[in-house]
């Protein structure tokens, strides 16, 4: 199976045991529960990164992928051979023993070796090259070649081929890291926001209650007709029910984040879902220089590194099967000397030269190959041409999406005060004998309308700002 194969699977994997494991895993949540205070942005994110099992698998993906270089490296490791030739019967009686070490060098495809040879008995003149003094024969010597496999060769190529699928994989587990903070934070100030205006509503709920209590003193004594307090009753009745759907919505979210949310142990966590954080220690602002810096950042996204690797991948490909179409002419050169007693020809220093050659006619295979690779060459420049445009567009629609969060922000937050203002002059009119319920109740279902659309606008600007590092993929970055 090839790396970019492995990694496609195990993303594949990775994403199916998320999904098993938020199903499954729903009764193993701590429940010390409600008594924990919610966490801010940065300790959720924290726990999320360090203690998910989503997050340790990721990881080990990135063992899996440094192992298969130290694999592509094995290649050059050295190693020793020995080897045993004797005449067990018949007019001789030759035994030939060789041992060599050698250690095989990157460049020019190069082996550097060592040998000893020694023998013993008589061997036929055919296979006098056997034979040595009786102290045995060393020599030294380099094996090279000259034309295929000088430049590169398959060793070399799996070797930077791996090198390439580890920052493959570390640039497609930085995107992935990043889609799932996306996706845990998105989950958490969805539940802020339907805590900040459960809050909201609870306060003018309060408020409410008090007045139906005047209310009903009022028309106990007589000052006020029994359907105006039934049609003020009514209308807190539609801010209660209004209350129990935001708590719905509310703990709905909260159950989502204990998914997300982890101890050290990697158990998930409740925590109580009625009152947020004071501040959230949101740490997604983003103003003019940040705008600047995820453009910038726009340049090294991940998909465009994984894309680029892939690239070189095949270029390396390519190269290799180029290497094919050379003619092979390899030379191996050695120094040797015997030692001891026996023949005088073998005395001396003997330096051996060889070359050899070959070509394959035709060699269409090769031809093929290269043919398919500039092709595939091609293929993933179109594909980066498309990925890097569909990135910078994607961002440049969350840009917009965020400057029109911040206007609408802003006009809610104006609209909500202005609803406040209203509601608290009805209010003092109503008790001056100058309105009547109807408006009253107008006014204060329109704050609160106003007041929870000022909180989703804001609540929404978050998102916006947040949606611009996601397209960025500047939510989380690999260590």
């Amino acid at each position: 199976m090839s790396n970019r194969m492995k990694l496609s699977y195990f993303c594949k994997s990775a994403m199916i045991a998320l999904m098993l494991s938020g199903v499954s895993g729903v009764s193993a949540i701590e429940n010390t529960s409600n008594q924990i205070p919610a966490p801010s942005i940065n300790e959720f994110i924290d726990s999320m990164t360090q203690y998910h099992p989503y997050v340790l698998a990721i990881n080990e993906g990135n063992y899996q992928a440094a192992a298969e270089v130290e694999i592509a490296r094995s290649s050059f490791d050295p190693f020793i051979e020995q080897k045993t030739k004797s005449r067990v019967s018949g007019y001789y009686d030759g035994t030939n023993l060789t041992q060599r070490f050698t250690n095989p060098v990157e460049d020019y495809n190069a082996n550097v070796f060592t040998e000893y040879r020694i023998a013993a008995g008589d061997f036929p003149a055919y296979e006098g090259g056997y034979d040595t003094l009786s102290a045995g024969e060393a020599s030294v010597g380099v094996a090279m070649s000259l034309l295929q496999n000088r430049e590169i060769d398959k060793r070399r190529t799996e070797l930077r081929n791996a090198g390439l699928a580890t920052a493959q994989w570390e640039a497609q587990a930085t995107s992935m890291l990043n889609n799932f903070i996306y996706k845990g934070v998105t989950e958490y100030i969805s539940w802020y926001e339907s805590a900040l205006q459960i809050k909201a509503v609870d306060n003018l709920l309060v408020t409410a209650q008090d007045r139906e209590k005047a209310l009903t003193t009022r028309v106990e004594k007589g000052d006020l007709a029994n359907i105006v307090l039934v049609e003020f009753q009514a209308n807190i009745m539609q801010q209660r029910l209004l209350l129990a759907e935001l708590k719905q919505k509310r703990d709905a979210h909260a159950q989502m984040l204990s998914f997300y949310w982890r101890s050290p142990q990697g158990d998930m966590m409740s925590f109580n879902a009625d009152t947020p954080p004071n501040d959230i220690e949101w740490p997604f602002w983003v103003g003019d220089a940040q705008i600047m810096a995820l453009r910038k950042a726009l340049r090294q996204h991940p998909e465009l590194d994984v894309m680029q690797l892939e690239q070189q991948v095949v270029k390396n490909k390519t190269a290799l099967a180029n290497n094919a179409l050379l003619p092979k002419l390899d030379l191996q050169a050695s120094i040797a000397r015997d030692v001891g007693a026996g023949s005088e020809t073998l005395e001396g220093t003997e330096t051996k030269l060889g070359l050899s050659f070959s070509y394959p006619l035709g060699n269409r295979k090769a031809k093929a190959e290269r043919s398919q690779l500039l092709s595939k060459q091609r293929e993933l420049g179109h594909k980066f041409t498309s990925i890097q445009q569909s990135i910078m567009q994607r961002f440049e629609q969350a840009y917009v999406y965020w400057t029109q969060a911040k206007d609408i922000a802003a006009l809610q937050s104006e609209n909500a005060s202005l609803a406040r203002t209203l509601s608290r002059v009805e209010r003092t009119r109503f008790d001056a004998g100058d309105s009547d319920m109807f408006v009253l109740n107008a006014r204060a279902q329109n704050e609160i309308k106003a007041q929870i659309k000022e909180i989703k606008a804001k609540v929404d600007l978050l998102k916006a700002e947040l949606m611009l590092y996601k397209e960025a993929a500047m939510l989380y970055e690999m260590k």
